[in-house]
């Protein structure tokens, strides 16, 4: 039993650093609203000491999105500290350039460099491979979605993309019918038993075609878990980067990738493209993009998944209830998401 008198606690000094200005935001070639997001850095503390997140919020800036042009839209606050373009008839053009304006009530102004939007290929067609691993308790096997684009020969192009869509899903169900005797296996009720989940991809995914210039791109954009079977509603997302906007991301996913070893760089601060008008060197973090987008849409229908084996891999993730209702962002029993009727259908057997 340790001695109480041979420990000593003590508090450190706790460093006290000026509030910095974070600034998110993004136009595109897509109908808007486009959203901007304004906080300010949050200060160091004690681990006990809970921060209420909200307080570096900011509610009350003006928010202005330019073009070069002079066509421009206010953004108006939509939630805490997110802002969305108001008029409904601004949308981005590939060619174009693009500012965005913050004024803070402290009387500073902020403004980004200007963004050209550079133009985006088009999205050839879609892959789907299917990854038999499977990781017990954390998923089970799994599509590996690919997006395939010619990439135009002689220019230098910068990528990223996004994905999402809905993914079968299985629960116990309900009985069908009023006084009906309850569900006491997990396969044997039919009723609100089956649904579609909607899951995104929120890891970042760029790419620069320095080493594959003119050649076609194969990229993995999306893995859609098989947690039952059914159709999987896969949507795409193509976009184009400048240079400087290709090199942030890229700074920024190496620094979320570090594991924390003796061999990781040391952090630094990821360089954005905003800053104060009065003061060049007063730097906000965070980044304001310009991107042209190409969207494809696609149904897969895996036909060659084996009852017992699926039984068996994702068994456990079938829960007890109502399918709708146990799933967050799911779709009622029985019901496809309308904006896929005029999709690809990929056929796996």
């Amino acid at each position: 039993m340790p001695c109480p008198s041979c420990i000593r606690q003590i508090t450190p000094p706790i460093r006290q650093s000026t509030p910095i200005l974070v600034a998110e935001g993004m136009i595109t070639t897509e109908p808007g609203p486009y959203t901007v997001k304004l906080s300010y850095t949050g200060r160091f503390t004690n681990a006990s000491v809970r921060i209420d997140s909200n307080q570096n919020f900011i509610n009350d800036a003006a928010v202005v999105i330019k073009d070069s042009d002079g066509d421009s839209s206010s953004c108006i606050l939509s939630s805490p500290g997110t802002y969305q373009s108001a008029d409904s008839n601004f949308i981005g053009i590939s060619g174009h350039t693009y500012t965005l304006e913050i004024f803070l009530p402290n009387g500073k102004t902020y403004v980004s460099k200007p963004e050209k939007m550079n133009p985006v290929p088009g999205i050839d067609s879609i892959s789907v491979s299917y990854d038999s691993t499977y990781v017990t308790d954390v998923r089970p096997t799994q599509l590996i979605i690919s997006v395939n684009t010619p990439d135009p020969p002689g220019v230098q192009n910068y990528y990223r993309w996004t994905a999402s869509g809905y993914v079968p899903r299985k629960s116990w169900g309900g009985p069908c019918t009023f006084g009906a005797p309850p569900c006491t296996d997990p396969f044997m009720c039919l009723c609100f038993a089956e649904c579609v989940q909607y899951l995104s991809n929120d890891q970042l995914n760029v790419l620069s075609d320095q080493f594959i210039n003119g050649r076609e791109i194969i990229q993995p954009v999306f893995y859609s878990p098989l947690y039952w079977y059914g159709k999987h509603f896969i949507e795409v997302k193509q976009y184009s980067l400048d240079q400087d906007t290709y090199f942030f991301w890229e700074q920024y996913i190496e620094q979320t990738n570090r594991t924390g070893s003796i061999l990781d760089p040391l952090p630094a601060s990821l360089t954005g493209n905003i800053y104060n008008l009065a003061d060049s060197n007063d730097l906000a973090l965070g980044y304001f993009g310009a991107s042209a987008v190409t969207t494809k849409k696609v149904i897969i229908v895996p036909f060659f998944l084996q009852k017992y084996y699926l039984e068996s891999v994702a068994g456990s993730y079938v829960l007890m209830g109502d399918c709708h209702q146990v799933f967050p962002n799911s779709l009622a029993d029985g019901t496809d998401p309308p904006e896929w009727a005029n999709a690809d259908v990929i056929e796996m057997h």
